[in-house]
């Protein structure tokens, strides 16, 4: 499911990603599963370092992308964590209502 969940959040993603333009880079840390990368417009697949993390589980990631959780109150409850640079991460969540 590691992959699948990989894909799924990708196109989920680009979907909100449309007409965004993100400077600088945020990390999705999905435990146990993989990483995706948000630089620009887009979300990659990748291990590479960025301005921002935000670390979660999965099903975690999967309620903000379906947009049944806010990332700023996952933040607050501590179901997501956040290093790097808070305004990126704030415009992140934005994108989530």
């Amino acid at each position: 499911m590691t992959a699948e969940f990989l894909t799924i959040a990708q196109t989920a993603l680009a979907e909100r990603l449309a007409g965004e333009d993100f400077e600088k880079s945020v990390s999705l840390r999905i435990k146990d599963v993989g990483n995706l990368v948000i630089l620009g417009n887009a979300a990659n697949v990748s291990d590479d370092r960025a301005d921002c993390a935000i670390i979660a589980d999965q099903p975690t990631f999967e309620k903000i992308l379906k947009g049944e959780l806010n990332p700023m109150k996952a933040a607050l409850f501590g179901k997501l964590k956040i290093t790097g640079d808070a305004k990126t991460a704030m415009k992140f969540g934005a994108l989530f209502g």
